[in-house]
């Protein structure tokens, strides 16, 4: 995987742990908000939960981002 691709995951994941209106128009449209960013394969991974494909992708922001969509409390 290039450091291209993983640098693309990573700010996503970002947006997604930080960034509440991103993360707001991610849970009403998955793929439309993933798609100008990620490759299908990573869409997956993502909307799977998939952080062993994730890290096998190179990414190593699973468990943030985990935290901040599914924990006892998601981020604001």
């Amino acid at each position: 995987m290039s450091t291209i691709a993983i640098e693309q995951i990573e700010t996503v994941i970002t947006r997604l742990t930080r960034d509440k209106a991103f993360r707001v128009k991610y849970c009403q449209d998955p793929d439309g908000t993933l798609d100008a960013y990620l490759t299908p394969e990573e869409i997956r991974a993502i909307k799977s939960g998939d952080g062993h494909s994730l890290s096998l992708m190179g990414c190593d922001k699973w468990e943030e981002l985990t935290s901040a969509l599914c924990g006892p409390h998601p981020a604001d």
